[in-house]
């Protein structure tokens, strides 16, 4: 009887102990937890690591342990943790998933896509490990390899998780094509059409990009051509140069010859700004024009100033924009509201005099498949063609745009 009470004191001793030490466990994660989601890192760990090192043999503990250090950015240090349960002959599932975290993270992407591998393995359609493995080698430049993840049936289904990745590959195309047709045309009182088109082919280098472009153009029965070039230079702080040249065949519709330069600063916070000028030689005079741009990125909006001042008419032009972007879908919608002798496009001739114009346009850019793209525009006009009258003009533009 007496051993009878002696074991059952002691078997309950040792519960309780055992009971002890598992609430130390939960109230010390919990601990560890709170401090985690304050960013406490630091104080995060001096709590979890006693904890791990008292009980190597909880997997538990020491994924979150590599876990905190990875959010740390400590990678070496989240690693030499993660790879023994990442490398045995059965792998902590949980542990590689933590693994394929910190090598994402610490731009390690060939390791990252060896353990991605390992983790589907074992879960095959695991979207988000298919994402990073996706992303991993959009990084590494193996975009067919990608695509190739992408367009797998079942994965098709789950496009959201992948259209941005979709995007940045197409973007990496060198090369585009497209092709306009203006229509201006105007009524009370109305005119002949005129009627404007170009072709142009435009090829990216690493750190820059040129464009030719072919225009032409038929007005009053009289058809003529310019033939210009663009090119954009970037540089390493993110700022770039735009600079023009073009000739024509003609006096009239277009300029004989043309020239732009414009300097896109560095972005500061949510603004962007430019500074630039063109210029138009005609057969009877010569036009400069001072531009520039203030814009304000929020989220998705863009609003925009930009003024043109005609330094040999002494005249102000003005446009406001404000644009919609939606970067997965490379999708755009615009809308402009313009005063003055504002350029459009590539039009501008020499017979500017000080007449009022106001404007409001539309535009729109949809992308087919993965990189053919359609931009219809419209911008309506209350001209002013001779001092006191107004007559309406119509600008209708289409353009068409094949990347490759």
């Amino acid at each position: 009887m007496k051993k009878y009470i002696y074991y059952s004191i002691l078997l309950l001793f040792i519960s309780s102990i055992a009971i002890a030490q598992e609430i130390n466990i939960d109230e010390t994660l919990s601990k560890v937890k709170q401090e985690v989601e304050k960013n406490n890192f630091d104080k995060a760990l001096s709590l979890i690591e006693p904890l791990r090192a008292k009980f190597p043999e909880n997997e538990d503990i020491q994924i979150y342990t590599g876990r905190i250090y990875s959010w740390k950015k400590d990678y070496t240090a989240s690693a030499k943790i993660l790879l023994p349960m990442a490398d045995r002959v059965n792998p902590n599932p949980e542990a590689l998933q933590a693994l394929i975290n910190t090598y994402f993270w610490s731009e390690q992407f060939e390791k990252c896509i060896t353990y991605c591998d390992k983790y589907l393995a074992l879960n095959p359609k695991d979207t988000e490990v298919l994402k990073i493995k996706v992303t991993c080698l959009e990084k590494l430049n193996r975009d067919q390899e990608a695509l190739d993840i992408i367009s797998r049936s079942d994965i098709e289904n789950s496009t959201q998780a992948f259209r941005g990745i979709r995007t940045l590959i197409g973007r990496k195309a060198k090369n585009a094509v497209s092709a306009s047709y203006l229509n201006i045309s105007t009524s009370d009182p109305g005119q002949s059409p005129f009627h404007y088109g170009y072709v142009e082919y435009s090829h990216k280098f690493s750190k820059s990009a040129i464009v030719g472009r072919a225009n032409i153009g038929n007005v009053s029965d009289n058809t003529q051509m310019l033939f210009e070039t663009d090119f954009y230079q970037t540089f390493s702080n993110k700022s770039y140069l735009y600079a023009n040249a073009g000739v024509s065949t003609g006096e009239t519709i277009f300029p004989v010859a043309k020239a732009g330069l414009e300097y896109y600063f560095k972005p500061h916070k949510n603004f962007d700004y430019s500074l630039g000028a063109r210029f138009m030689h005609f057969d009877t005079d010569d036009i400069t024009l001072v531009t520039g741009q203030l814009a304000y990125n929020t989220g998705n909006y863009t609003l925009a100033y930009r003024p043109y001042y005609d330094t040999s008419n002494e005249l102000f032009s003005h446009v406001l924009s404000l644009q919609r972007s939606n970067e997965e879908k490379e999708r755009i919608i615009r809308l402009e509201l313009q005063y003055g002798n504002v350029p459009y496009l590539y039009l501008y001739n020499g017979f500017t005099q000080p007449l009022k114009a106001y404007r409001i346009g539309l535009q729109y850019q949809h992308r087919f498949g993965d990189s053919f793209f359609v931009r219809p525009i419209f911008l309506y006009e209350d001209e002013e063609y001779t001092p006191g009258q107004y007559r309406n003009r119509f600008n209708v533009q289409l353009i068409v745009t094949k990347r490759f």
